[in-house]
């Protein structure tokens, strides 16, 4: 009799941790969750001067307390927010959008640069050539060269 009342103490002893877990900060679920929310931006703040990362970490532990899954959790809050939610966007077309906006941008700016650079080279090039003042005669050329040299006697 005191065995079977042992082994039946041992059996429990094991198996009700188990069964009435609750999740906490510390839990795996939690942690892989919490990893995929951007928190309003508030991911890689400090939990212990950060309200809102308070909030969505009791928000989260709840949560998973009352029984809804991972993917439930993550879809409630991308349903919220929408993708701005997540860390990094999903896989669905907003979430191809998010990814290639990037790209998009430093294309975009990159065209814009090169077409800025060619006029601007092509200006340049212009002011060289019209620089570039070709005399008709040297006594042009002799009667402006004794014309500057008086300007500069004049102002040294």
């Amino acid at each position: 009799m005191n065995k079977k009342i042992l082994l039946t103490t041992l059996l429990l002893l094991i198996l009700i941790p188990g069964i009435t877990t609750a999740f906490t900060y510390n839990s795996k679920e939690f942690k892989h969750i919490i990893g995929q929310l951007d928190m309003q931006g508030h991911a890689d703040h400090e939990l212990s001067t950060c309200s809102v990362k308070k909030i969505y970490y009791d928000e989260v532990v709840e949560m998973l307390n009352g029984g809804k899954s991972e993917p439930e959790i993550i879809q409630s809050y991308v349903d919220e927010y929408g993708q701005a939610a997540l860390r990094t966007p999903g896989g669905g077309t907003s979430g191809w959008i998010a990814w290639g906006m990037p790209a998009a941008g430093v294309g975009i700016g990159s065209v814009i640069v090169g077409v800025w650079l060619r006029k601007l080279t092509a200006k340049k090039a212009e002011s060289k050539l019209e620089t570039k003042a070709e005399w008709n005669s040297e006594v042009e050329k002799e009667i402006a060269a004794k014309t500057f040299d008086e300007e500069r006697r004049k102002l040294f």
